[in-house]
């Protein structure tokens, strides 16, 4: 047992030491330059290969820096980033860990779901005032939803994202659709024209005629996309009033018949929750699936890696002619099609020691062009309206193509306790794509452990 408490001892410690190596405050460098008033040093943190999030930031200091001199200010910035690699649960215990050690980023970049347990745990800072400022005056207004929890505004908007449905033109040339069938489905989805219904059918279609394995896929793990359907079903996961999560039972069941009834079908693969994400990537770039609930940046990890049987990595040019990007067809006829986005966020740490200086920058990184350099090698959406204008943004055509999907978006709730109703509620959607459960199984269940896991942070719509 001593051997035991010491070897857990032993663990605690590497991860408060690795949680300093990790991240840092605005307290001084080795060389004790910020002591001086001379160098403010400025440690920025995201997670992921999308470096420009904190990379921007250093450029955004280099203007920063000119605007001190002009202003006689015996000071300047300099800005250090780092990149956690590893999964979003180990990326908040990692922060958790510098934090206590007095050690946490100035700069913490991260999901806007996260804020709800960030600014309860006092662990960074409001920032009501940046919404007041010149430099977010044109953001578009639906985003600040992201970032506002409890009345306030927790984060700086850094980038925003739409979650479209693929589809397989080729798959579609297949079923005998002709060029303008298949260039306009997304104009039909968005009128209300094709909806889930039809998505389905022409699923089914495609598996039986054997021109696809899976007619639908989507994502293999726990993550924002499941929700989306509680929305297109006419549901809410939030009551803002109360700051309660909401399990809507009628929506809720109707996401479980949705994921049922693809799950009967056998339009999915039986095991698509045990799936590998890099599988999931092979699957849609050879083919093998007609619909795919993916994410715009997709675009950009095809790129990264090779997961095309043959050509390897595929590049923007190859997607746009095997692959169109739709809206989530509504659920009625008629109906306003569907998204769902997931901006991240530059949050502040409560502990930074240049609070004024650090807002300053995020103000400047807010910059068109950096913007737009973003957005554009990650396939990302901007935050700010005057970057769609922006010649570098102009000049991508899947973005430009998929930019109107940010007037039919949605977000997760911002509240602590949603990240204990998304797990529980991908397990049910897990156990009724095995099988294991009927919807009815698995709403009874849900119910019974949402009460127990939320208590009286959850409200119950019948």
């Amino acid at each position: 047992m001593k051997k035991m408490r010491k070897r857990i001892a032993v663990l605690l410690s590497t991860l408060l030491m690795a949680a300093g190596v990790l991240s840092g405050c605005g307290k001084s460098d080795s060389s004790g330059n910020e002591e001086n008033g001379k160098v403010v040093t400025i440690k920025a943190q995201t997670i992921g290969a999308e470096l420009t999030r904190v990379e921007n930031l250093k450029k955004a200091a280099e203007k920063l820096n000119q605007e001190l001199k002009e202003q006689g200010k015996d000071i300047q910035v300099k800005v250090e980033t780092s990149s956690f690699d590893g999964g979003t649960d180990e990326y908040a215990k990692q922060f958790m860990l510098a934090f206590r050690s007095k050690k946490a980023p100035d700069i913490y970049t991260t999901g806007h779901e996260n804020i709800g347990w960030l600014a309860d745990g006092n662990y960074i800072l409001p920032l009501d005032e940046l919404k007041q400022s010149k430099a977010y005056a044109d953001v578009f207004p639906s985003l600040w939803e992201s970032v506002t929890y409890k009345g306030r505004i927790w984060g700086a908007l850094q980038d925003t994202e739409a979650r479209p449905v693929f589809y397989n033109k080729d798959v579609l040339r297949k079923l005998g659709w002709s060029e303008e069938e298949i260039n306009s489905l997304p104009e039909k989805v968005k009128n209300g024209e094709f909806t889930l219904a039809d998505m389905t059918k022409v699923a089914e279609e495609a598996v039986k005629k054997g021109l696809v394995p899976y007619g639908i896929i989507h994502r293999p793990v726990e993550g924002p996309d499941f929700h989306v359907m509680v929305y297109n079903f006419g549901g809410t996961l939030y009551d803002p009033k109360e700051n309660k999560i909401v399990l809507d039972k009628t929506a809720v069941k109707k996401q479980l018949d949705y994921y049922d009834e693809i799950a009967q079908k056998k339009l999915i693969p039986k095991n698509l929750t045990q799936m590998e994400w890099s599988n999931i990537h092979k699957t849609v770039v050879n083919g093998k699936a007609l619909f795919y609930y993916g994410g715009i940046w997709n675009v950009f990890n095809w790129a990264q890696d090779n997961f095309h049987e043959k050509l390897g990595k595929v590049d923007e040019k190859w997607v746009n002619e095997h692959l169109g990007m739709m809206l989530i067809p509504a659920a009625e006829k008629g109906g306003k099609p569907i998204t769902l986005s997931h901006p991240f966020v530059y949050t502040v740490s409560a502990q930074t020691k240049h609070p004024e200086l650090v807002k300053r920058l995020l103000e400047l990184v807010t910059d068109p062009a950096l913007q737009a350099k973003h957005d554009v090698e990650t396939f990302h959406l901007p935050v700010t309206e005057n970057v769609l204008d922006h010649p570098t943004f102009q000049a991508n055509q899947t973005l430009k193509n998929v930019a109107y999907m940010s007037e039919y978006t949605t977000f997760l709730p911002n509240h602590n306790g949603f990240p204990q109703y998304s797990k529980a509620v991908f397990n049910a959607i897990q156990a009724v794509e095995l099988g294991k459960k009927t919807p009815e199984q698995a709403l009874k269940d849900l119910e019974t452990q949402l009460k127990n896991d939320l208590g009286d942070q959850l409200k119950i719509v019948e």
